[in-house]
């Protein structure tokens, strides 16, 4: 039996997934037609999201980059068709702007709405005169931009913040984009190398390559999951996260994985204010 390794090459760091496939060897069945997907397959959908979400994440956006939320009037209840309609014509606009200064936009983003009806937006977005972004939405929709820089470089939990939001519209009977992340044509995403090891198993603990070292926290040995007629049943799988050692004193600081969220920053006019009404720029 043999199992697949495989090595996904970020901007900062190395991801390694080993895993066996139904492709060399091991049998592995399919669930059967329901007409409706299972739940567990649901939740495999939303990690797998997340995990391209943070790829594209961590390989086209630095600190000093943009996460905005851009919401609407207070008593608005807009209509999806009209939501996707404002946030085309938004980056229609934005990509004007980004050319005048002689930069591509780039950009990921997520829509929710709230039980109330209430709609907003999550946008990741390479660094630009807020201003601007601030002039544009409250000319298309009437709305507010609440306005943050990214800092670190790696955005794991960004990522996964950012799914989290989307699923709670994209479950809804109301959903707003038919994916649970829109992205631009423009992001790269990582290499992936895949390898097909002549062996039985891995052992539990790896040894990293010669210039790198493994992120212990990182380590993950357990299951997967497959559906055959005896239920559910585990996969073995391992992940884990291989740091090049010059950057191994960067990596370990804790801010690499936090979401920069220390104050609302808001536009109003224009003017760029901070909840303790202290007028900057960061």
């Amino acid at each position: 039996m043999s199992y697949v390794k495989m090595i996904v090459h970020n901007k900062y760091y190395h991801e390694v997934y080993k895993y066996y496939s139904g492709r060399i060897g091991k049998k592995i069945y399919n669930s059967p037609a329901t007409g409706k997907t299972p739940l567990k397959q649901l939740r495999y959908q939303d990690r797998k999201a997340e995990r391209f979400c943070r790829w594209k994440l961590d390989n086209n956006f630095k600190a000093g980059d943009l996460f905005i939320t851009l919401t609407y009037k207070a008593d608005e209840k807009p209509a999806s068709e009209q939501v996707r309609k404002n946030i085309s014509s938004l980056l229609a606009r934005l990509r004007i702007e980004y050319k005048r200064v002689n930069k591509s936009l780039k950009y990921i983003y997520v829509a929710g709405r709230t039980k109330r009806g209430a709609v907003h937006f999550h946008i990741v977005l390479n660094k630009i005169d807020i201003n601007i972004i601030s002039e544009a939405w409250k000319k298309i929709a009437g709305g507010k931009v609440l306005a943050q820089s990214l800092y670190g470089r790696e955005f794991g939990k960004l990522a996964s913040y950012l799914i989290k939001n989307s699923c709670e519209t994209f479950y809804s009977n109301d959903k707003i984009h038919s994916k649970r992340y829109c992205s631009s044509n423009n992001l790269e995403l990582p290499a992936i190398e895949r390898k097909i090891i002549g062996a039985k198993e891995w052992r539990k603990q790896p040894k990293a390559p010669k210039g790198y070292i493994i992120d212990k926290s990182s380590l993950y040995n357990g299951y997967g999951w497959l559906e055959n007629e005896n239920g559910w049943n585990g996969c073995k799988t391992q992940y884990y996260r291989l740091i090049p050692i010059e950057t191994t004193h960067y990596s370990k600081r804790k801010s690499l994985t936090r979401i920069n969220i220390p104050i609302l920053d808001f536009i109003e006019g224009n003017k760029y204010h901070d909840t303790n009404n202290a007028i900057r720029y960061r």
